[in-house]
């Protein structure tokens, strides 16, 4: 049993090993400034690092609570951590780790939690009615919305992988191509592909989950 075990790790995929990697490393410091801030003395000044953690966490979930109104709570902390997760693994690529999100597998798990995000934010804001949605505006095309509820995952992780996906497949022609002229060539396309790319893809996901999710609100959880 444990060389079965030993055997089914040491076979693991690399890209699964870089995203618990990633994974690891975002738990590991959320958990250390959580700690930190929930020591901090009131009349005592924060470091930077934790003024610059808590002014970008203020930001986002007031960006969020516009979209969604009184259920920011919920939906924050999921695409606040999905943002972090999907941009670290974009520019991986950065220092010579091939890109989780460059595998369908990841992207698509990345879907299926903003699936989850949208589909809950539903259920808590509108309860059983949230179900109801389906029927409208009218019941003959409750099979047309349902099929609309779920092309988003397909869309959303073939959006991300694609893009993704293409950016490592043309640097690799590029390396293959230049051979040692690659270190001078390729920094700048990784700064275009990585860097920019890896933005854009985590802002178009990130955005997405959380306007999808506002769709679910009911208008009189909106804040006035």
């Amino acid at each position: 049993m444990l060389d079965l075990i030993i055997n089914y790790l040491a076979n693991l995929p690399h890209y699964f090993i870089t995203s618990l990697i990633v994974m690891t490393g975002i738990a590991t410091f959320s958990i250390i400034i959580g700690r930190k801030i929930s020591r901090l003395d009131v009349k005592a000044k924060p470091s930077k690092l934790i003024t610059t953690v808590m002014l970008a966490v203020g930001g986002f979930n007031g960006f969020v609570k516009n979209y969604v109104g009184k259920h920011w709570g919920h939906v924050a902390p999921y695409a606040l951590t999905m943002a972090i997760y999907v941009f670290i693994s974009n520019i991986t690529g950065l220092v010579a780790v091939d890109s989780p999100t460059q595998f369908s597998a990841i992207t698509f798990s990345m879907s299926l939690t903003a699936f989850f995000v949208v589909q809950s934010t539903g259920l808590i804001s509108q309860r059983w009615r949230h179900f109801l949605g389906v029927f409208q505006p009218l019941a003959p095309m409750a099979p047309l919305n349902i099929v609309s509820e779920f092309v988003p995952i397909v869309s959303m992780a073939l959006r991300l992988f694609g893009n993704i996906a293409s950016g490592a497949l043309l640097l690799g022609l590029l390396y293959n191509l230049l051979g040692w002229l690659s270190i001078v060539v390729t920094p700048a396309f990784h700064l275009v592909f990585d860097l920019g790319f890896g933005l854009i893809q985590t802002l178009v996901i990130v955005l997405l989950t959380i306007i999808f999710a506002s769709m679910k609100v009911s208008e009189a959880d909106f804040e006035k």
